[in-house]
């Protein structure tokens, strides 16, 4: 046991004083009592393992591979008292006194977990797990183990721990790079005070985080939102409830439901294959500021029930003439770009449900024969602008009136904005202004959740099992869960839309100088002029109100495009795979899915920068994690320094690495002979 800064063995610790001290927390909350699920023990707590991979081990059929074990855990309970413990037998000891004290109270105790998913692996192979509740597969947001709930605390703030603690100026912040996970220990493997205060602190820096989460909120073990868009959703129900009969009208059924979701393209990232492999100088970058609340306050959304129209060409030119809402399904054929030298095709390959003849820039369609795709009328007028076909036919055609999103929700919104920006830099706000831009970051996901997903299950025989609704039975899902929306699905489809299209534009000015967008950024070379498209944001932004002052009384109108620093060097070899410095010669950064920022920079410079950048480079030390679940480890006791070691169920961390690639089309396309690089590893 800790208590205070002193370190006890955990056979010393006597725990009777902190069980005995428990009570329930009372649920009674701000003079109105509501229904919850249990009772809880007024008391926060946080538990946290750290284990070691084996890296070759033999099980009784003779096969190996890596498995991982546990060798210490720590439990934090309340603000006074740390225990730790060295195998799963002493923690099923504390368990056993826990459960006894909670039958007492009739109570369930919480305790927050940064990891959950990776710690239920451990704990599900040496306690029996109750009710689960996951997001999807081996994804735990919350799991009963007896009398003890465990919550994810990285699902509920979506920031890592070192983040999470230092953000909000605890005492115990996560100490990272204090532990060499590649030194192999064992539960007898006696710890340096360095190993334990890094062990320690993951769990107090946890329980000191959630404390003041919960004090600058006001909330309690009951109210405490599951998810970091679960505040959100908590700020925008109030407002909204008056108008739930409104927003019922507004719910789909399954059928257009299955429509929406087949038009809900999400961001546009793409790079312009023209300049795909170049090592570009000096290059520029325009972000949009605060891009989907801005349009959420700036743009019109289907505020009507959708009617189901007369699937045909005439009926859908109507409706675009008219401007209304439209989401359709659509066949084009003969389709090419208007302009065979834009670098920035729009139609994503992976929204066609049917397509023949096809030529593709890394995903998006050139040209084609012939396509089935679902889109909204903002997707129809930006592709003819960009394509030329010869003939469309309709396959289904809904419409809606547009309007603005209502106020009751838009001032929600701004007042996020508002916060943010004025909290910006000033000292002793830094909490204040984090969680105001996580709340406003967070809106458009709240828009975005699915009214129904697939039944995920954790079952007796220690599977995962998914289930997804049927067509059949997606009616009834929707239907079940009326009661719980608020905010109708298509109003996350508009606002990908509308951010799409004002991405176009600035796309548009930029023309061939454009040489990467991500969804609401635009990279470009050269001199471009976006005056004009700022000065209509601006427009849109001031009629809406939306703009805010910043403390050094700069006005931030939201929408527009604002200058973010320059690169000296920069180059692309897709989506989501470029390398980036500051000063000529100096620290690369890299963005690339699955490779480290700053790690992947280092090791291009350690194999020659920007020309070690092409297809073939394998990084090593920066390719991530892979991870390999060991759910039925047949494994006899190990004999390792006089000691038997038990193989329970776990799942082994091993370091990855990632090898830059293109697909042969893409290759093609660019020109590009593939080759392996040849680079030696350590």
């Amino acid at each position: 046991m800790v208590c205070a800064d002193k370190v006890v063995d955990v056979h010393s610790a006597d725990v009777s004083e902190w069980l005995q001290s428990l009570s329930v927390l009372p649920k009674k909350t701000g003079g109105k009592r509501q229904k919850y699920r249990a009772s809880y023990i007024d008391c926060i707590c946080a538990f946290d393992i750290e284990t070691s991979v084996l890296p070759y081990v033999r099980d009784r059929a003779g096969n190996a591979g890596p498995q991982a074990i546990m060798y210490i855990w720590m439990f934090q309970a309340g603000a006074r008292f740390t225990i730790i413990g060295r195998t799963w037998e002493e923690y099923a000891e504390l368990c056993t006194m826990i459960d006894a004290r909670a039958d007492e109270l009739d109570a369930m105790l919480v305790v927050w977990d940064h990891n959950l998913s990776y710690e239920f692996q451990f704990l599900s192979g040496v306690q029996t797990p109750g009710q689960v509740f996951a997001t999807k597969a081996r994804k735990v947001l919350r799991a009963e183990f007896g009398r003890l709930e465990y919550r994810c605390s990285y699902l509920q703030t979506n920031m890592s721990l070192d983040a999470f603690t230092h953000k909000m100026g605890v005492s115990h912040g996560k100490l990272s790079g204090q532990l060499d996970y590649s030194k192999i220990r064992y539960p007898w493997t006696a710890l340096t005070d360095q190993e334990l205060a890094y062990c320690v602190n993951d769990v107090r820096g946890l329980v000191e985080a959630i404390s003041a989460e919960m004090d600058g909120d006001g909330d309690t073990l009951y109210t405490i939102p599951m998810t970091s868009t679960g505040y959100v959703r908590r700020d925008c129900k109030r407002p909204m409830y008056p108008l739930k009969k409104w927003t019922d009208t507004l719910q789909p059924d399954a059928k257009l439901y299955k429509l929406l979701r087949d038009a809900f393209w999400g961001g546009d990232t793409h790079a312009n294959r023209y300049y795909a492999g170049m090592v570009l100088e000096d290059v520029h970058s325009v972000d949009m500021v605060s891009a989907y609340p801005a349009v959420q306050l700036t743009e019109q959304f289907p505020t009507t029930s959708f009617f189901h129209e007369r699937a045909s060409l005439d009926r859908l030119k109507l409706n675009l003439r008219m401007r209304r809402a439209v989401v359709c399904r659509i066949v084009l054929y003969d389709l090419s770009l208007a302009d065979q030298h834009w670098g920035f095709p729009y139609l994503p390959r992976s929204k066609c449900a049917y397509i023949s003849g096809g030529v593709y820039d890394n995903g998006r369609v050139l040209q084609c024969r012939e396509c089935v795709v679902a889109m909204t009328d903002i997707d129809l007028n930006i592709m003819r602008r960009e394509y030329k076909w010869t003939g469309v036919r309709v396959l289904d055609l809904w419409s809606a009136h547009y309007g603005k999103l209502p106020k009751k929700l838009t001032e929600v919104i701004y007042k996020y904005y508002e916060a943010k920006t004025s909290l910006k830099g000033v000292s002793g706000q830094e909490l204040y202004y984090m969680k105001s831009k996580n709340k406003l970051n967070s809106v458009y996901g709240m828009t975005a959740q699915k009214p129904v997903r697939d039944d995920v299950s954790y079952t007796e025989t220690g599977e995962w099992k998914t289930t997804p609704v049927s067509d059949e039975g997606l009616q009834q899902a929707l239907d079940e869960n009326r009661r719980s929306l608020f905010f109708p699905y298509q109003w996350a489809v508009w606002t990908t839309a509308h951010t799409r299209k004002r991405l176009r534009y600035a796309l548009h000015a930029a023309g061939e100088h454009a040489v990467y967008c991500d969804t609401d950024s635009v990279k470009y070379v050269g001199d471009i002029d976006l005056d004009t498209l700022n000065g209509e944001l601006t427009r849109l932004a001031k009629a809406a109100g939306a703009y805010a002052t910043d403390p050094k009384g700069r006005v931030h109108y939201m929408g527009v495009f604002e200058q973010e620093r320059d690169y000296a060097e920069f180059k692309t070899w897709g989506a989501k795979k470029y390398a980036t410095t500051y000063s000529k010669g100096g620290k690369i950064t890299t963005t690339i899915a699955g490779v480290s920022k700053q790690k992947g920079g280092l090791e291009l410079m350690l194999w020659g920068g920007f020309k070690a950048f092409r297809p073939g480079f394998r990084f090593c030390l920066a390719g991530g994690s892979d991870l390999v679940y060991n759910d039925n480890p047949d494994c006899p006791p190990l004999e390792i320094d006089g000691h038997a070691l038990e193989i329970t169920k776990n799942v082994a961390i091993l370091d990855g690495d990632y090898t830059l690639g293109l697909t042969a089309e893409y290759a093609r396309l660019l020109g590009y002979e593939m080759e392996v690089a040849d680079y030696e590893t350590f």
